[in-house]
């Protein structure tokens, strides 16, 4: 009797192990197609779009030159503008100083803050100018 419970006890963990496994290459396969079919639309969206500049390829905007894109994630993201004319975004610094978090979230004085100790659009310049590592 306990032979028989052992054999039915392990054929519900091997069904269950199989369904894992089996399932989880279906859920792949899944997810591999849905990124294909979301790869075309995007490019199919880029193509369609009427734009006689440049179309920034985060925010599919189209504007005058590069560096007036916008951030694709506005809410977490600063703009930082290079010397070069060039522009970068990077993740909004992490602050719980409710007054540097309102100056990093307002579009004209969070790119100009600097601050020591934070990697800001200021840090971001030292960097680029070779002013630190």
């Amino acid at each position: 009797m306990k032979v028989l419970g052992s054999v039915i006890g392990l054929s519900f963990v091997l069904q269950a192990a199989s369904a894992f496994f089996f399932d989880s290459g279906h859920h792949q396969q899944q997810q591999q197609q849905q990124q294909q079919r979301d790869g075309n639309s995007y490019q199919q969206r880029f193509f369609d779009i009427n734009c006689p500049h440049y179309v920034c390829p985060g925010t599919l905007e189209c504007v005058r030159k590069q560096s007036d894109c916008s951030c694709p994630y506005p809410n977490s993201q600063l703009k930082c503008n290079l010397p070069n004319g060039q522009a970068i975004c990077i993740s909004k610094p992490a602050t719980h100083d409710a007054r540097l978090s309102d100056i990093y979230d307002d579009p004209v004085k969070g790119p100009a803050q600097r601050t020591d100790g934070l990697r800001d659009c200021g840090w971001v310049l030292d960097v680029y100018e070779g002013k630190r590592k």
